[in-house]
């Protein structure tokens, strides 16, 4: 018995989908854009840096559906690209269920 109750709860627990993960909120990315603005979200910068560290590594971009989901992960897409990363190592993905945040990954 204890063991079902022990395996349920691990079952229960939420699972990475990458080895990193950062949201913006609508919030955040509302203030003015810059390349150095985007470098001072921290944990955006912390993701960068794990991406680097793997050269298999690809960053996913999981945006809202619909015309401004689509502008907003493209902008994004977009400061990264500008600060180095390669386009071809950046997805996007218009799964998001939320339209107020962004979510950024890493994945192999």
């Amino acid at each position: 018995m204890v063991m079902w109750l022990f395996a349920l709860l691990l079952l229960a627990l939420p699972v990475p989908l990458s080895a990193e993960s950062v949201t913006i909120t609508a919030d955040q990315w509302a203030s003015p854009r810059s390349g150095e603005s985007i470098i001072r979200f921290e944990r955006l910068n912390k993701l960068v840096e794990a991406f680097d560290q793997s050269p298999d590594n690809q960053i996913l971009i999981r945006h809202a559906e619909g015309e401004s989901g689509t502008l907003w992960g493209e902008e994004l897409r977009s400061w990264l690209v500008s600060l180095g990363i390669p386009s071809g190592r950046i997805v996007l993905n218009a799964g998001l269920g939320q339209s107020d945040a962004i979510i950024v990954e890493t994945s192999p």
